[in-house]
């Protein structure tokens, strides 16, 4: 069945009713971005993202607008759950990224991907174009890439080696490379620890994926301890 106008228009109106007051409030905080927020939980747009993807999800696509924060997260998630070849989903993929203007809506887009379970090398070669780019969440997109599905024995070296070069100037590339190296400490603990003794990454992006491994309930006192040795002076 054909997606149409007037069931977007259904979809702004259910998005508005299903706005809870006390998530507004608490999603405002966090500063998601520009976008107009309802304040609708990540559980429900998931069940409207499946009941769409189930359905005429090109059609929602060519007539979705960016009116809100959630009908820019819909949009990812109805692009992660397409059924369609890979090529195709990264040509939507393309035109989504570039509407990402907050952390919330990049990661969840990026640990949605599922599709890179079974195009592992296609999606690496894919997102390296994107850490290069000049603009900010577009570098966090492929950080986050990097983190949710390449800490793996294949991949973990060349990913920390892109995450130990790429542009951190901007705030929100440089918490993201700090997350995802306190995340490889998990399994990889000597190559990040060799990592942070060569002080390799700026540092305070090293500081903070110090603060991250230590804030972890998954590394032990010992290595909390010792990563704590490890913390580098910030000239100001």
């Amino acid at each position: 069945m054909a997606y149409t106008e007037f069931d977007y228009h259904l979809l702004v109106t259910q998005l508005s009713q299903y706005s809870d007051a006390k998530y507004k409030q608490f999603q405002s905080g966090l500063a998601v971005g520009s976008s107009f927020l309802y304040g609708v939980r990540i559980p429900k747009l998931r069940e409207i993202s499946k009941h769409i993807a189930s359905r005429d999800w090109k059609g929602y696509l060519n007539i979705a607008q960016d009116n809100s924060y959630e009908e820019i997260m819909l949009q990812g998630m109805v692009i992660t759950q397409a059924k369609c070849s890979i090529e195709e989903m990264f040509e939507y993929t393309d035109g989504f990224v570039g509407k990402i203007d907050n952390w919330a809506i990049c990661d969840t887009f990026c640990a949605d991907f599922k599709a890179v379970r079974t195009h592992r090398q296609e999606t690496w070669d894919y997102i390296l174009k994107y850490v290069g780019s000049e603009k900010e969440f577009e570098r966090r997109f492929a950080v986050v890439m990097l983190m949710d599905h390449f800490l793996i024995d294949d991949y973990v070296d060349q990913a920390l080696e892109i995450m130990m070069n790429i542009d951190q100037k901007e705030y929100y590339v440089m918490m993201a490379v700090a997350w995802a190296v306190s995340t490889a400490f998990i399994k990889y603990r000597n190559k990040v620890v060799e990592i942070l003794e060569e002080e390799k990454l700026p540092p305070l992006t090293h500081n903070k994926a110090i603060r991250k491994c230590r804030e972890s309930y998954r590394v032990s006192s010992e290595d909390k301890e010792m990563l704590k040795g490890l913390k580098v002076k910030i000239l100001k």
